[in-house]
């Protein structure tokens, strides 16, 4: 959960860099359990969504909520029921046509990996589960990892040390001034 909270905290940056934070996040009710705690910690309050008929977000119900103070949509694709959200493309076109952006929770990115290219799908950041996607150890019994990846219009709230390629060497920055930490 903490790096779906770095997530919702680049957001929030990039936003309030733009002069609106906005104040509302809006959360299928398929969407990963652990999404609402994330939207409250980084200050906003989340809307529900609920899910249609076949399992998958409420498109029309989701455009009628999607407004001016809307940070972004918090998704899981799969979502937690392991359904794919067909209409992934047009809600991401609803969203970004109101300024929002698009979090993907990637608690079941296993099921995408070399198959589809979320960033093609309109998401602008997503985090990794690492005992899911690469079969590391999970909770007490290792190492606790969320990689966090983005579109280039977040890349400047990522959080540091950043590991960078310099002649040859790997080096640590951590002189990244818009980090969110």
């Amino acid at each position: 959960a903490q790096a779906e909270l770095i997530g919702i905290l680049m957001i929030r940056a990039h936003l309030t860099q733009k002069g609106s934070p906005r104040r509302c996040v809006l959360i299928p009710d398929s969407a990963h359990g652990t999404n609402p705690a994330s939207a409250v910690l980084a200050g906003y309050e989340g809307i529900s969504i609920p899910s249609d008929k076949k399992g998958r977000i409420d498109v029309k119900v989701m455009a009628e909520k999607m407004s001016e103070e809307v940070a972004c949509l918090m998704l899981t694709n799969p979502n937690t029921m392991g359904i794919f959200e067909t209409h992934i493309e047009e809600i991401a076109q609803i969203v970004h046509q109101k300024g929002g952006l698009i979090y993907m929770d990637g608690a079941n990115f296993n099921a995408l990996m070399g198959y589809a290219r979320p960033g093609e799908m309109g998401i602008d950041v997503l985090h990794l589960n690492l005992h899911k996607t690469f079969s590391t150890p999970h909770g007490g019994g290792g190492p606790g990892s969320g990689p966090v990846v983005c579109k280039e219009h977040l890349a400047p709230y990522l959080p540091v040390p950043q590991i960078e390629q310099e002649g040859g060497l790997y080096r640590l920055n951590s002189d990244k001034p818009e980090s969110v930490g």
